[in-house]
């Protein structure tokens, strides 16, 4: 499967980029109900995240992990969803600038 990755910067604590973090996936969720189905989110104690859902039929997984300094994202995503790749991992970087800025 092809894989994705994303770094986003920030400054703030860890602990407020991952509060940050969770309250904004909470949004994008309410938001994107209808092009995103079968989300499953699981934050570990750590504030880190797996997750996986559907987007237009296509299953996307992955890990979130935020640092002192900065929130990687990587994943896999489908065959089909390949071509997508930069649109997709713009789509992330900007969501998660967004709720770390």
């Amino acid at each position: 499967m092809p894989k994705f990755n994303v770094s986003v910067p920030h400054s703030l604590e860890r602990s407020e980029a991952v509060d940050r973090l969770k309250g904004f996936s909470d949004k994008v969720r309410s938001d994107a109900a209808v092009e995103l189905t079968e989300v499953e989110e699981n934050w570990d104690d750590s504030g880190n995240l797996k997750f996986s859902f559907k987007a237009m039929g296509m299953k996307i997984s992955g890990s979130l992990i935020a640092s002192q300094s900065d929130v990687t994202v990587n994943g896999e995503l489908p065959f089909a969803a390949a071509m997508f790749r930069g649109a997709i991992e713009s789509q992330i970087k900007d969501k998660i600038a967004e709720a770390v800025a």
